[in-house]
């Protein structure tokens, strides 16, 4: 299998657990982009708007396979605030079971925390 494929079968597995989570907020709607194999700041666009405080966002999501440091993901997410505005987070496979996604910054936790600013 090559690399484009793998990575394009992480993208989507990504948009998939992203959708999954999202889906259980009953007052969130979303709509998510795939942006197959750009060189731009995000593999995922999503955009979210919530019911209850009529508040609208957009978040990139970069999806890696292998393995990037943790101070890495934080300068990437800090570059695409500065470059574009963009709330950015990374998803990765989880080092202690490669078959589940990691998120940085914790994206459960920064879409609560969204819902509870509306």
């Amino acid at each position: 299998m090559s690399q484009y494929r793998k990575g394009y079968l992480f993208e989507k597995k990504t948009h998939l657990e992203i959708a999954q989570i999202v889906s259980g907020y009953k007052n969130i709607k979303f709509y998510g982009i795939e942006s197959r194999g750009s060189k731009g700041a995000a593999d995922l666009i999503f955009g979210f708007y919530d019911l209850n405080g009529k508040k609208r966002t957009w978040i990139g999501v970069q999806c890696k396979r292998g393995y990037v440091s943790k101070p890495e993901k934080a300068r990437e997410v800090k570059s695409a605030m500065r470059k574009y505005g963009m709330i950015m987070f990374y998803s990765t496979p989880k080092k202690e079971k490669k078959t589940e996604i990691e998120f940085y910054p914790d994206f459960r936790n920064w879409l609560d925390k969204w819902i509870e600013s509306n």
